[in-house]
């Protein structure tokens, strides 16, 4: 059971190793001159000195002007820490690939005790880790498709036990799946309230739709706007979403809530390869238990007529008009990934989503805001730089000027007061890459596909990717 805590934290795993190094740096800095980009216009504000101490930012003041009377130039820009808002962690890589890109905080939807363990160690400062948000596992109901995966309810006595729980465990909030019965819903929700506990999660099918939306905290992957279509069959889940897509309602914003669309995990479904390409080394860069499920994904796309995978790729860009509806009524959209899933690796596919968001027709500012304000809020924090509250900060040389992909490769990162430069970064990303067994030369941090093998496919080739 001890083994189980520690999970992502293996003793003598060279990444924790390196993590717990990092965190023996002093917490202290002050840095003059920091245009913070506001995630309000996406661009820099004047610029301020920053005082940090002991991992506390305890001052954010105007910068003095120079001797002359000019404003004081901008020595570096800065954005809040990243929060990935739809994360399956599962490993120490896992969790340097989310702080090498700039994702200092991230929601973790199907929780276990090895990510309490990790938010303590977080807490204690043993080592240097993105800071987690948890639920306590998943709640399904008695039809659940998964049931040795998950915590069933069917009545009042089985959902204060789940209550009780969470409170007991420390967890952050409860996370709902698609079988849950509306009566054993509208339970849940009523006695997480009462216990301050948020619900998020899959919009159940026997919920109605206004509903989950006034009572959930997040709905994630569109879910009750379209179906879950991977409840289904494979070959009827394309044309499931496409008859969704055409009937489905008009979104609208419902105070409180936030919709985490995870389009990037969509893509990478489709086995439409403009934006996320099945590779040899993404293959071996996925924890091992995870590999069979994302070889199978990559043998899918490599089979799929190509005309087919256009057709799929354009639904998907479907869903991301109805994020861009949701935005435009005033909903707040989170940035989330559900890395784990095939070809959605925890770091470079953030990025990746920011870039679906963008593509959907968000400005830079509301891309920034679903990857920073949003998702502060959601976890009940506030997005910094603010006294006293912990220094969590994505630093830049220049400012990304409304361009999502310079926010993918930081010059540094400020996490719970710990300065990581862009040397730090380059040494995380490589022990990330070589514990997996790849050449950490072959593929750049700030790059979010790896290279794709080329030359005459054979059948190990195809195999892999």
């Amino acid at each position: 059971m001890w083994r189980r805590r520690r999970g992502l934290l293996p003793d003598g795993d060279p990444l924790v190793r390196a993590l717990e190094e990092l965190a023996e740096r002093g917490r202290g800095h002050r840095l003059r001159a920091v245009g913070l980009v506001d995630p309000a216009t996406g661009r820099p504000g004047p610029p301020h000195d920053l005082t940090v101490t002991d991992g506390t930012v305890t001052a954010w003041t105007p910068t003095p002007p120079a001797a002359d009377g000019r404003a004081a130039p901008y020595t570096s820009y800065a954005v809040p820490g990243l929060v990935d808002s739809h994360a399956h962690v599962s490993s120490a890589a896992d969790l340097v690939g989310l702080l090498v890109h700039g994702v200092t905080g991230f929601r973790q939807l199907w929780g276990e005790p090895a990510h309490l363990y990790a938010a303590g160690v977080h807490r204690a400062r043993h080592a240097v880790l993105p800071r987690p948000w948890v639920t306590a596992g998943v709640v399904d109901g008695p039809g659940s498709r998964i049931p040795q995966g998950v915590t069933v309810v069917d009545g009042v006595r089985s959902v204060r036990q789940v209550i009780e729980d969470a409170l007991a465990f420390g967890f952050d909030g409860i996370k709902v799946y698609d079988d849950v019965a509306r009566p054993a819903f509208e339970v849940l929700v009523r006695e997480a309230e009462r216990a301050g506990l948020p619900v998020v999660g899959h919009i159940p099918e026997a919920v109605p739709l206004d509903l989950a939306q006034r009572t959930l905290r997040s709905s994630e992957h569109l879910y009750g706007i379209v179906p879950n279509v991977f409840r289904l069959p494979p070959e009827r889940r394309w044309d499931a979403l496409a008859a969704a897509l055409r009937d489905h309602p008009a979104p609208g914003a419902v105070p409180g809530h936030f919709v985490c669309p995870t389009l990037v995990c969509w893509r990478a479904r489709s086995g439409e390869r403009r934006y996320t390409r099945p590779s040899r080394a993404a293959l071996q860069a996925v924890d091992e238990g995870r590999r069979r499920s994302w070889q199978s994904a990559a043998r899918d796309a490599l089979r799929l007529d190509a005309a087919e995978a256009h057709r799929r790729g354009g639904l998907v860009d479907g869903l991301g008009r109805i994020a861009r509806a949701l935005a435009d009524t005033g909903t707040r959209l989170l940035a989330g990934t559900d890395c784990g899933n095939p070809f959605v690796l925890a770091g470079p596919s953030f990025h990746k989503e920011l870039a679906e968001l963008s593509r959907a027709g968000l400005d830079f500012g509301a891309v920034l805001r679903a990857a920073t304000t949003h998702a502060y809020e959601a976890m009940g924090r506030r997005a910094g730089p603010v006294p006293g509250d912990p220094a969590d900060l994505v630093l830049y040389r220049r400012p990304p000027d409304g361009d999502v992909t310079a926010l993918a490769r930081p010059d540094a990162v400020l996490v719970d007061g710990v300065l990581l430069d862009g040397t730090d970064l380059d040494r995380l990303w490589a022990l990330r890459l070589a514990a997996s067994g790849l050449d950490p030369s072959g593929w750049a941090r700030g790059t979010l596909d790896p290279p794709v093998t080329t030359g005459r496919p054979t059948k190990e080739t195809a195999h892999a990717g």
